[in-house]
């Protein structure tokens, strides 16, 4: 049995490591949204004014004809997602089996993340829950969401840097932010986690330490999860009322 897991891990070792030169070109997406540090790509300083002016031109479109979708017609929208697409498709005919991995992992960060989310905001909730109602049980509760949200959050950490590709810095400052506060959230949670048996073990032991940093680490993820819907919703103007 140890045998058998061994080579599994073994295998998946040496995936990653047979992608690991391709990291950095494998998700189609890492140019455009910023990441990595220096210049765009391929691109001279005019090119890239051009884009930015492109880009914003883009998003103008883009929100007028979300209105028209709506009303059934295509719209631009509708011509760009097509077209989209169809470049997708071509692009991931060129990709070997590793880039196909490494773009793949990366996209699952988008369907994880919501785990880490719900579970801290709910054991903020139901601590202050217990605590109005003086019940220790609620410790419990939250014990089992912080250790679950944990673990949601180490994967959705490591998802995250195969979606914004293995860089240090970012030029775009927003994807940054992003990477790094992802990561912190992850080591946080594990912090919590032990905070939280000890004082299952300790009853008598003060919790404000634990609880204040629970309730800095809701807002973090708060602020976390605004920061990533501006990649998928039109910039930090996506919330403007």
């Amino acid at each position: 049995m140890f045998d058998g897991a061994r080579r599994a891990i073994l295998m998946v070792f040496a995936v990653l490591a047979l992608s690991a030169g391709s990291i950095a070109s494998a998700h189609e997406n890492h140019d455009a949204i910023g990441a990595g540090p220096g210049p765009a790509k391929n691109a001279t300083p005019n090119q890239r004014a051009d884009k930015a002016d492109a880009t914003d031109g883009h998003v103008g479109m883009g929100s007028m004809s979300t209105v028209d979708m709506n009303l059934g017609g295509r719209g631009i929208a509708g011509d760009d997602m097509d077209m989209g697409g169809m470049h997708e498709e071509a692009a991931n005919k060129n990709k070997t089996f590793g880039q196909r991995i490494v773009s793949w992992l990366g996209r699952l960060h988008t369907m994880v993340i919501h785990f880490p989310i719900a579970m801290f905001i709910g054991a903020f909730a139901v601590e202050l829950f217990g605590l109005w109602r003086r019940n220790r049980d609620m410790q419990h509760v939250a014990h089992v969401m912080l250790v679950v949200g944990a673990l949601g959050a180490i994967v959705a950490a490591f998802l995250g840097w195969f979606a914004g590709g293995f860089y240090l810095t970012d030029r775009n400052p927003i994807l940054m932010t992003h990477r790094w506060l992802g990561t912190a959230i992850a080591g946080v949670g594990l912090v919590l986690v032990y905070l939280a048996a000890g004082h299952r073990r300790a009853p008598e032991r003060s919790r404000k330490l634990y609880l204040v940093l629970l309730g800095l680490m809701t807002l973090a993820i708060s602020v976390q999860g605004f920061l990533g819907g501006t990649f998928m919703h039109g910039g930090l103007n996506h919330l403007a009322f």
